[in-house]
C-alpha cells in the first residue's frame, strides 16, 4: 500500500493487491468548493441548497462531536460522479462488494505514522485533527468507513447506502459488511449519506 495526493491536495491511498486506489476520507465541504469554484454545472445557488441540508463547519475548529460536517453530505450520486469525473477522469463510486472489500481491507493493515501520508496545507490541517481525535488503532477507524457518514454504492441498478455512523451522528442498528441502507426518499437531500471516490487499477 502507500498514499498519494489528488489535486485537491487530499489524501489516497493505494491498495494493489485489491486492485484499488481509494480517497482515505470520505470527499470533504472543502474539496467541492475548489470544484465549484472552477466552470461548471454547479455554482452557488446549487451549494447553498446543499448547505442548508448539510451545513459547513470550519476545517480550522471543528470538535469531535461535529466532524461530520466537514464532509459532503447530502448530494445526490449524480452530482458525486459529477465531482468525481472533475477529479479525474477514471474515477468512480463504488459497488457495495467493492466498498466491503475496502471495509475488510483496512481493518487488516497496520496503522502508519502520520508523517508517512503526504498532504500538506489543508488536508494537513484535517487529517492532523481528525488524528487527535480519533486517537485510531487502525487505517479503519481514520478513513471513517466506521463511524463516518453513510455512504453512497451501487448495488445492480439501485444506488444504495453503506457504513457505520456513530450512533450520536445517526442511530443504527445495521452491519455494513451485511446491511444496505435503502433512503426512504432517495431525491431528497441526506444530510448523513456522504461519499468516497475509488480508481480500479488495471491488471
Amino acid at each position: 500500500m502507500w498514499f498519494f495526493a489528488d489535486r485537491t491536495g487530499f489524501p489516497w491511498l493505494a491498495l494493489p493487491d485489491v486492485g484499488l486506489e481509494m480517497q482515505l476520507l470520505p470527499t470533504a465541504k472543502l474539496q467541492l468548493e475548489q470544484w465549484i469554484a472552477e466552470p461548471n454545472a454547479f455554482g452557488d445557488s446549487w451549494y447553498e441548497e446543499v448547505l442548508k441540508a448539510s451545513p459547513r463547519l470550519s476545517y480550522r475548529r471543528f470538535e469531535a462531536a461535529q466532524r461530520e460536517s466537514l464532509f459532503a453530505g447530502a448530494l445526490r450520486p449524480e452530482e458525486a460522479l459529477d465531482f468525481a469525473h472533475w477529479l479525474g477522469s477514471d474515477l468512480d463510486l463504488p459497488t457495495v462488494g467493492e466498498w466491503r472489500q475496502l471495509y475488510r481491507a483496512l481493518a487488516d493493515l497496520a496503522l502508519p505514522g502520520l508523517e508517512e501520508i503526504p498532504v500538506q496545507g489543508v488536508a494537513r490541517v484535517v487529517l492532523q485533527r481528525l488524528w487527535e481525535q480519533l486517537a485510531p488503532s487502525s487505517l479503519l477507524e481514520l478513513s471513517l468507513l466506521r463511524g463516518g457518514l453513510i455512504e453512497w454504492a451501487r448495488q445492480g441498478p439501485e444506488w444504495v447506502g453503506l457504513g457505520a455512523p456513530r450512533p450520536a451522528f445517526w442511530p443504527h442498528l445495521w452491519n455494513p459488511l451485511v446491511d444496505v441502507v435503502r433512503p426512504l426518499r432517495p431525491e431528497e437531500r441526506l444530510r448523513h449519506f456522504g461519499f468516497r471516490l475509488l480508481r480500479r487499477l488495471e491488471d
